[in-house]
């Protein structure tokens, strides 16, 4: 058995449903039909997803020696179709090298981690109650709590949100705390935190409003390549301030205290690591800069980000110039 073969088996015991396009990066289709034919892991041919086999089961917890979560599996589409989402993020993760093979949220205590809540959800007692989030993250210094974003997501209790994330990361009074709306793109979820409609409920609001009204910061996440890397920078603890001095190198020069949106100034121009799809925080760094007499900011993030989401929302509306980061900066940054 290959570390590949037993990191397809662990995927498929915590995922439970995974598409074997988002298993390809990590074994191909020829192992795992080998997996398949040794009655390890089966397809579902409803989903067209694969899963772990009580026969894989048996032998992971051998394997592991029974540290494996304890997760029930429901047939049901609405269940399915939850657990395909959550498998793209955890595949995300995975590839950003943050450990997702966790089974209790005492781990969160380690850096670069990240925890389903669906596996103490299953037992008898639900710490989460309502709660909607899928998994809590550790990146750098800051805790997590990560939504996967749909159309037609629905409604959210954020007091019940709240409650459960703090309970779940009380760590000490500076715990620093952020919210993680992911999901298949970026513009999949902008597109529905623009939707708006007559509040029904006073205990239950819309993403969208959760997303206007929160305290904490929110960041966008694609469940692809792109956020794999952006995880990674995110996991660097202090990433904006290493980030802006590897890419303006002698022409950095420190961001006044009054700004905190800011993370540096180049060439007498705000500049602002975008990187980390906090959107919120780089709308607030052009009103800074607005309120200053400043027409634009200098803006940072990956290609992808730019290319998809950033130029459009700020470089073709005169808010700020775009840069990429490059490849040598990020490489620096993350020690490869």
């Amino acid at each position: 058995m290959s570390v590949r073969d037993m990191d397809v088996l662990r995927l498929l015991c915590w995922c439970q449903n995974v598409r074997p396009d988002d298993l390809s990066s990590i074994s191909t289709e020829t192992e795992r039909e080998n997996l398949i034919t040794l009655g390890l892991i089966k397809r579902h041919q409803r989903s067209d997803t694969l899963l772990l086999t009580n026969g894989g089961r048996a032998f992971l917890q051998a394997a592991l020696e029974g540290d494996v979560p304890n997760l029930t599996l429901s047939y049901h589409d609405a269940a399915i179709e939850r657990r395909v989402r959550l498998s793209s993020l955890m595949m995300t993760a995975y590839h950003a090298g943050i450990n997702v093979l966790t089974i209790t949220a005492n781990s969160l205590a380690e850096p670069s981690t990240l925890f389903i809540t669906a596996i103490t959800r299953s037992r008898g007692h639900n710490p989460w109650g309502s709660a909607r989030v899928g998994a809590i993250a550790h990146l750098g210094s800051t805790y997590y709590a990560v939504h996967y974003i749909y159309s037609g997501i629905g409604r959210m209790a954020v007091n019940d949100e709240l409650a459960a994330f703090h309970n779940h990361t009380n760590f000490g009074k500076d715990t620093q705390r952020a919210f993680l709306f992911a999901g298949a793109s970026y513009a999949d979820i902008i597109e529905e935190l623009k939707a708006r409609d007559e509040k029904r409920d006073a205990k239950l609001i819309r993403y969208s409003e959760a997303y206007r009204g929160l305290h904490y910061p929110v960041h966008l996440l694609s469940c692809d390549e792109t956020g794999a890397r952006q995880l990674q920078i995110m996991a660097v603890p202090d990433y904006r301030m290493k980030l802006a001095k590897l890419m303006l190198r002698s022409a950095y020069r420190p961001p006044p205290e009054d700004d905190p949106a800011w993370d540096a100034i180049y060439q007498n121009r705000p500049f602002v690591i975008g990187a980390d799809m906090n959107l919120r925080r780089v709308d607030a760094a052009v009103d800074a800069a607005r309120s200053d007499g400043l027409s634009q900011i200098v803006l940072a993030a990956l290609p992808e980000q730019a290319e998809t989401v950033l130029n459009r929302r700020y470089r073709e509306t005169g808010k700020a110039r775009v840069f990429t980061i490059t490849d040598a900066a990020l490489r620096e940054l993350l020690g490869s």
